[in-house]
């Protein structure tokens, strides 16, 4: 019994011992310290070789040496564990081209397909990785900078290049650049990922949002080299263009058609551009874009939707090619109103290509009605042909409107945005475009009812030429006006400029009218011919500016003319008709409308006015 007390009492002793000894905090078996997983190396960092020939030297335009200052990421397998390097001075190798520097704080991404734990991208400025980056590197958009990546081979890392470059040298008066690939090509993006392991050398790119446009500022001082980095392997198989811009607008270019790969780690260099400068070109890819000539070449061409489109470059209403073209240009655009006019806002671009003789031109989107005139000029800068593109704000619908025998004319007059609308005053839109006769270049109108100031417009303003003017001549000046009164405008009078219809029965170069129109005959349409008050349907609204004939009702603005001095008349309208006084020379036919009365007119041929177009059959 006392034996078992003892035993009973030893035990308690013992529990008594290890409770005190757990009260005091006194741990019997202690956690071990947890492992650092971060690691200290010395780290080389090699620049690459990029392909030159034999003797020649890497090109100026990319990073052959290291600096101080330089920043590199090195990251494993988290973007929250990537250390930036930044080089010092003693770091650096006497050639540049490697540097070496003990890094503290690195976390090795390790796994059993790869034996690269460590991966580094330069700039770090530019470095942009995701949070889980694994073997990949990241970056921003950064065409104004070399992209660098690398995987570690021990304790060196062998960069490989992944950009290729534009350069060039210009002067004057430039803030920014646009570089634009022709065809699509991918010049840009928002987003730039690589993967570059040691299992992997060819890299893995992958791009977000590309662009086949770069933005950037640009020295102009004659002497800097401007350099462009884009993807490595750009494809530039139509070329490209390189616009320069002042305050946001494009003021002057060079398009280059040559189509070329730009290797990774090569430069297309392209010296000094200053002289090779032409006003800022458009590029418009006639493989993109939809022909609107399929019913016939014409001087006018009608649109309604946003798009590119092209037409063959051609005389007139004729198949007849023109020759000796250097590029398009955009002359004009208006909307017809009072309001202020943004250039490109109806035409944002207009080209030619060469190697199909096609002009092109793209719409804005939303596409904006209004006219515009686009001109294709050879390399002397001088006029070959112009074209008018027309785009109504509603639809063209035609009638014989009981007062055309044998033939339906237009509800509007020829540049006319919308139809005129009785019982309110015409509005300007619906006054379309005015026209010396005989030539097929629209001049522009007024900017209101009872107006006599010219509507708003972006481009080309006209001018005045006192005296006569041949065809070819005006041609070449197609916003220029002939100046005379009492003689004809022409220096070379021809009865048929715009075909009169009751004798030959053909659409002259020289119609205004789009496809499947043509300029009307005097004979086809009796409001022509006759006094048009006696017409069914005549109302005259002299407070509205406008007038009504016909059953159906065709309505009719009055627009005013245009004088032979550049001034206009208000209160009266001129509807030109195809027919020439061959006794006057200098007259031809017209429906007069003035004081509350139509009538057939006669009106010298200087002036300018309206044309309601009817139908090709």
């Amino acid at each position: 019994m006392n034996e078992m007390m003892k035993t009973i009492d030893k035990f308690a002793i013992l529990w008594m011992l290890a409770a005190a000894f757990t009260a005091c905090g006194q741990d019997p078996a202690p956690e071990p310290e947890p492992v650092d997983p971060t690691e200290t190396r010395t780290l080389t960092f090699v620049l690459p070789d990029y392909p030159v020939d034999e003797g020649e030297e890497a090109p100026v335009e990319y990073k052959t040496a290291w600096v101080a200052g330089d920043q590199i990421v090195v990251h494993g397998e988290y973007a929250k564990d990537q250390v930036t390097v930044t080089l010092e001075a003693g770091d650096i190798s006497a050639d540049g081209k490697t540097a070496t520097k003990t890094v503290d704080g690195l976390v090795p991404y390790v796994r059993e397909d790869y034996g690269s734990v460590l991966y580094a991208a330069y700039p770090a400025a530019s470095v942009n990785n995701l949070k889980h980056c694994f073997f990949y590197s990241a970056f921003v958009n950064a065409n104004n900078t070399q992209l660098l990546a690398a995987c570690n081979h021990g304790d060196s890392f062998a960069f490989q290049n992944l950009s290729a470059a534009f350069s060039f040298v210009v002067e004057g008066d430039f803030d920014s650049f646009n570089l634009v690939g022709r065809k699509e090509v991918t010049l840009g993006y928002s987003s730039y990922q690589v993967k570059v392991t040691d299992k992997d050398v060819n890299l893995k790119q992958y791009l977000q949002e590309p662009s086949s446009s770069v933005v950037g500022p640009v020295v102009a001082d004659g002497e800097t080299v401007n350099v462009v980095f884009i993807p490595g392997g750009a494809n530039l198989k139509g070329g490209f263009i390189l616009q320069l811009l002042k305050d946001g607008e494009a003021i002057m270019g060079i398009t280059d058609k040559t189509a070329r790969n730009i290797p990774v780690g090569t430069v297309l260099a392209l010296g000094d551009i200053t002289d090779e400068l032409t006003e800022v070109g458009d590029d418009v890819d006639p493989d993109l874009a939809t022909p609107i000539d399929g019913e016939g070449n014409a001087n006018s061409y009608i649109i309604f939707t946003p798009g590119i489109y092209r037409f063959k470059a051609t005389v007139g209403n004729t198949a007849e090619a023109i020759t000796g073209g250097a590029r398009a240009v955009i002359l004009w655009e208006s909307c017809g109103t009072s309001e202020e006019m943004a250039a490109r806002s109806v035409v944002k671009a207009a080209s030619y290509d060469n190697e199909g003789n096609n002009m092109c031109f793209q719409t804005p989107d939303p596409i904006k009605p209004g006219n515009a005139l686009i001109a294709l000029l050879d390399k002397n800068e001088k006029v070959l042909w112009s074209w008018h593109i027309w785009i109504p704000e509603t639809a063209i619908t035609v009638s014989n409107f009981g007062y055309a025998s044998g033939c339906k004319i237009m509800s509007r007059n020829l540049g006319a945005l919308i139809d005129t609308q009785a019982g309110a005053p015409a509005d300007s839109r619906s006054f379309g475009l005015l026209y010396q006769w005989g030539r097929k270049d629209p001049f522009l109108g007024v900017d209101g009812a009872g107006s006599t100031t010219q509507v708003k417009f972006a481009g080309t303003a006209m001018t005045l030429h006192e005296g006569q003017m041949s065809q070819e001549e005006t041609i070449a000046q197609p916003t220029v006006l002939a100046s005379v009164t009492g003689i004809d405008w022409c220096s070379e009078t021809d009865l048929m400029y715009w075909g009169d219809q009751e004798k030959s029965g053909k659409k002259t170069i020289y119609d205004p009218c789009p496809p499947g129109y043509r300029a009307p005959g005097r004979k086809r349409a009796t409001i022509y011919t006759t006094d048009g008050s006696s017409i069914a349907g005549w109302k005259y609204d002299a407070e509205n500016f406008l007038f009504q004939v016909g059953n159906p009702v065709g309505t009719h603005p009055i627009a005013g003319y245009l004088k032979y001095d550049g001034t206009y008349v208000a209160g009266t309208a001129i509807f030109w008709n195809t027919h020439m006084d061959a006794d006057t020379p200098h007259i031809s036919y017209c429906q007069l409308v003035e004081n509350g009365i139509s009538k057939k007119g006669q009106m010298e041929r200087s002036l300018g006015g309206s044309i309601r177009c009817e139908t090709d059959e």
